[in-house]
């Protein structure tokens, strides 16, 4: 995988088939859980960027306050 760039087509292409090699007939919950992990992934990184932006939002006003703006 090392030969395809970063954030193309391809690149995703590939990381997608790696998840999709672990569905398997005789195991249907293995597809259950690739669902709910691709679930909680979204979940963290959302929980993540949402509090990154209120930080933001908290040193933005604390800035403008300091600098009476």
């Amino acid at each position: 995988m090392a030969y395809l760039n970063y954030g193309t087509a391809d690149f995703y292409a590939e990381q997608f088939s790696d998840f999709l090699a672990d569905v398997d007939a005789q195991n249907p919950a293995t597809a259950d859980a690739l669902i709910e992990g691709f679930y909680r992934a979204i979940d963290s990184w959302f929980e993540y960027h949402d509090e990154q932006a209120r930080a933001y939002a908290d040193i933005r006003k604390r800035v403008r306050q300091a600098l009476a703006v």
